[in-house]
């Protein structure tokens, strides 16, 4: 952890459109703080970690990759099933 605490704030809400990235692009401005969204359903050019990596202007954020990416906009368990993927809770820690 390099020295520093590891303290983890979660950003949660129901639907889409609804300002969860762009707060926690504030928070992550704010907090210097890395972001990390493990499961992206639904994305058109760019995924919510790229727009959160073009609002900030720290350069102590770091931006870690989805573990999953699935095409269809909507729920990630929607989502997954339609694609037929599995997420693994488990891959998901180990990127942890």
């Amino acid at each position: 952890m390099n020295g520093r605490e590891r303290k983890i704030v979660f950003v949660s809400g129901t639907g889409t459109g609804i300002g969860k990235t762009f707060v926690s692009a504030i928070l992550a401005e704010a907090l210097q703080a890395d972001y990390w969204k493990p499961v992206q359903a639904g994305y058109a050019s760019i995924t919510d970690s790229d727009w959160v990596r073009n609002e900030l202007s720290n350069n102590r954020s770091v931006i870690h990759p989805e573990v999953y990416r699935l095409k269809l906009a909507a729920s990630p368990h929607i989502s997954a099933q339609q694609e037929n993927i599995h997420i693994s809770l488990q891959k998901i820690a180990d990127a942890l």
